[in-house]
């Protein structure tokens, strides 16, 4: 329990981060035009961006739910795990569809998006993997043995 609070906020650091990717995104899909027409028109391109806006619109619910909770003083270990998993996960997933999007881009300086998607790497990892998160849900949520 005493780490539910850094959970919350790396969670929502992780979404935060994400909506950064995807402001990016969309910015550069609606401005290289290619072939007469913005990239954004295609679904390859679209498409990615716009999944990983969901999945950070869920995150981000996760993410309030933890934090509600947290501020209540009511238990929030699942949640606060979950939001975590959940925001890592959209986060990275936002990264990949800024390379994406940016192609070879990506990794020149003035973009930020090289920098960026290493940063967020992190998430997938601290302050508590994504496997552990995984192994308290399967125990504390759905009462499964203990996996380690």
């Amino acid at each position: 329990d005493g780490m539910n609070a850094e959970r919350i906020l790396v969670a929502s650091e992780a979404v935060g981060d994400g909506r950064w990717f995807l402001k990016k995104s969309v910015e550069y899909a609606n401005s290289r035009v290619v072939f007469g027409h913005s990239i954004g028109k295609n679904q390859g391109v679209q498409f990615p961006i716009a999944r990983a806006y969901a999945e950070l619109e869920a995150a981000d619910m996760m993410c309030r739910r933890a934090a509600a909770l947290f501020d209540a003083h009511a238990p929030c270990g699942a949640d606060a795990n979950m939001a975590k998993l959940l925001a890592s996960e959209a986060c990275w997933k936002a990264a990949e569809a800024a390379m994406q999007t940016h192609g070879g881009f990506s990794y020149a300086k003035e973009y930020d998006i090289e920098r960026k998607w290493r940063e967020v790497r992190i998430y997938q990892t601290a302050p508590i993997s994504t496997n552990l998160i995984l192994a308290y849900i399967g125990q504390h949520v759905l009462g499964m043995p203990r996996s380690y």
